[in-house]
């Protein structure tokens, strides 16, 4: 029986306070697997894409059987700051609202990446510095498709002890100013929703 083997990588980042997904001139990254699996996804990313601190999880695997012929596709995601990725021509983001949900390889990742996205030294890879809790608060509602209320968010985050108030507030130009935060060092993963 012939097999092949192909990789699917969502890599995601936040761009305005949205979600965004990384595509290949449109398109999913998808690539054939002719060796080793990792090492096939590290000489790609190495070879195509400037990026820093990327940590591919292996989210999902899908099979299909047809004639004489198995096809696997690994499904991987990262969510990385935007920062950490210089773009080049054949690469751009697209709104994760603009993306094909019926699509299963970005549904499976969508699931996968909720359930990275709730542990906090996930969501700190994203606001590594400072950031201000509407921002974070906005994130989590719309991936996790709930309402959250302002006060209770922040509560949440102060008595899970996450996160540490920075004493000074921002310098929003388009919106009343607001307080900003800063995710501590933990060294344990809390879920936080």
């Amino acid at each position: 029986m012939d097999i092949r083997v192909k990789n699917v990588i969502n890599i995601f980042t936040i761009i305005d306070g949205k979600i965004h997904l990384l595509l290949n001139k449109n398109n999913l990254i998808e690539i054939e697997c002719l060796d080793e699996i990792n090492l096939v996804n590290n000489e790609y990313i190495y070879k195509n894409i400037d990026i820093k601190e990327l940590n591919l999880k292996q989210c999902y695997t899908f099979s299909k059987k047809e004639e004489n012929k198995l096809e696997l596709t690994v499904l991987y995601i990262d969510i990385i700051n935007k920062d950490n990725i210089k773009l080049n021509d054949k690469f751009n983001f697209r709104e994760l609202d603009k993306l094909d949900k019926e699509n299963i390889y970005i549904n499976k990742s969508i699931e996968c990446l909720k359930k990275e996205l709730i542990l906090n030294s996930t969501i700190k890879k994203l606001y590594p510095k400072e950031f201000v809790l509407p921002e974070i608060q906005k994130i989590y509602e719309d991936l996790l498709d709930k309402k959250y209320d302002r006060r209770n968010f922040r509560k949440k985050l102060i008595k899970l002890d996450v996160i540490e108030d920075l004493d000074k507030i921002s310098s929003n130009k388009t919106g009343r100013p607001a307080k900003l935060y800063r995710f501590k060092e933990i060294k344990e993963d809390k879920v936080l929703f």
